[in-house]
């Protein structure tokens, strides 16, 4: 499959309209009609199917504008990471990580990195775990701030830090009102619950009842339904602190699991100048 090609078709699937897809990309539409057809024959699937004058895309075809898009992405970072071998610190720093800790310590670390090292440049992005390790495997990020746990086996790591779990709520419910110190599961149990979506089987564990009515990412959903007071959302220290001035309430959970978080790169894996300088930079700022 060829590159281009493979980026002809995501403007195909963007649009599904090849007039229009042609338009933008300032080629004749038969050309790249021949093109998405020469690509269908090359994988033996049916890309997209016609229905009303009108390009609908199939299952075949998603996957593989899934698949693509990791591909472009791909290319686009070795392209950039091969002259950023070439100029030395003058490059792109790829990191992704999970929002609620990243928003606090990301600014930070390149703000100092930047002042070493003003002509690098960053490409940021966040998600939840999950999210920021597949990108990592796929060597779309070169650094991940994730929550623990991870394969050490696959990734060197620097650990951050272990924060509890906190309930945040609207100001006017019963658990703010009373001013508790903290919050039991117990209490939980018997809220309408928002958690993370990889974190509900906490009640499970503790064999109680639990009622949860949304499961978020990235946090910002989680935030806008406690601010029209339609439950409680279960979220990470690092997450209230991020919220400071909005008028929310945050309360710890008695008993509660702590969460690690840890910054990571791949093992035996060719690292960039620039990447190598940062973990350099990070392990000295832990130290220090």
């Amino acid at each position: 499959m060829d590159i281009k090609v493979l980026r002809n078709f995501l403007k195909i699937a963007e649009y599904e309209n090849i007039p229009r897809a042609a338009a933008e990309l300032h080629i004749a539409q038969p050309h790249l009609t021949r093109q998405l057809h020469a690509l269908e024959q090359e994988l033996g699937v049916t890309l997209f199917v016609r229905e009303k004058k009108r390009l609908h895309i199939t299952d075949e075809g998603r996957f593989l504008r899934q698949q693509a898009l990791h591909i472009t992405d791909l290319a686009d970072k070795t392209a950039t990471q091969l002259l950023d071998m070439k100029s030395g610190l003058s490059g792109t720093l790829y990191l992704g990580a999970i929002e609620t800790v990243g928003m606090i310590y990301l600014p930070t670390w390149i703000e100092g990195f930047r002042a070493q090292y003003p002509d690098v440049k960053y490409n940021m992005w966040s998600g939840n775990s999950t999210d920021v390790m597949e990108r990592l495997a796929k060597h779309l990020v070169d650094i991940a701030l994730i929550r623990e746990p991870y394969d050490a086996n696959l990734y060197e790591a620097i650990h951050l830090l272990d924060e509890q779990w906190m309930v945040l709520m609207h100001p006017s419910h019963r658990l703010a009102v009373q001013a508790k110190h903290f919050v039991t599961w117990e209490e939980l149990s018997q809220e309408e619950l928002m958690v993370p979506t990889q974190r509900s089987g906490w009640f499970a564990e503790k064999e109680l009842p639990c009622r949860i009515t949304c499961a978020f990412s990235p946090l910002a959903n989680a935030v806008a339904m406690v601010e029209h007071n339609l439950g409680v959302a279960i979220l990470p220290d690092s997450a209230c602190h991020a919220l400071h001035g909005r008028n929310l309430k945050a309360i710890p959970i008695e008993d509660s699991p702590t969460s690690g978080v840890a910054v990571l790169w791949p093992r035996q894996t060719e690292l960039t100048g620039v990447t190598e300088r940062f973990i350099a930079y990070l392990r000295e700022r832990m130290l220090s």
